[in-house]
């Protein structure tokens, strides 16, 4: 398993292509950034850990990602979308599967509304229990870290970063929407 310091971590950009794909797949969905510093923040603080210590897991670290985003709320519209999907896909990129089902959603809605009420140990146990080792296989058509370049814990292209979330997004449709419609 990656150290904190070998992990890869989306960047502003990385965050901002994922966004874009997922409002223009529901017409409902406005687009937009209500606020860049938040999402610059938000990558800034994943990167380096809560108040610089890195977390402890890969698990830990993909709720502190899935936290920034869902509760700060940077962008007009799909904020939970986003959170949800840059999580899978930060997992992916290092190596793991996350196979979430429809009860994720109430962690963002928790995260959207009430934070204070997450109890954050029992989201990483959540994260944990439904993420597998799916080390990148160009030969494997299902895996998600399949389409890594670079391997895993390397750093992805961009292109790489949004094939990895359009399958994410496919393969959790029903999440999708359901979110798009709360």
């Amino acid at each position: 398993m990656a150290t904190p310091d070998d992990r890869w971590h989306p960047t502003v950009p990385d965050l901002l292509a994922l966004h874009e794909e997922i409002v223009a797949e529901h017409d409902e969905s406005e687009p937009g950034v209500r606020d860049e510093a938040g999402v610059e923040f938000a990558v800034e603080r994943f990167a380096w850990g809560q108040a610089g210590d890195d977390p402890a897991s890969l698990h830990e670290a993909a709720v502190d990602l899935l936290r920034l985003l869902a509760a700060n709320h940077p962008f007009v519209d799909g904020n939970k979308r986003t959170a949800l999907n840059a999580t899978a896909v930060f997992l992916a990129a290092n190596g793991h599967r996350f196979d979430y089902g429809h009860d994720v959603r109430v962690i963002l809605k928790l995260l959207g509304v009430r934070e204070d009420l997450l109890d954050r140990t029992a989201a990483a146990e959540y994260v944990d229990a439904r993420t597998t080792a799916d080390p990148p296989a160009a030969s494997d058509e299902n895996s998600l870290a399949a389409s890594a370049d670079s391997g895993a814990f390397g750093d992805p292209s961009r292109e790489t970063l949004l094939e990895i979330s359009r399958r994410d997004r496919e393969r959790h449709r029903e999440v999708y929407d359901a979110l798009a419609e709360e």
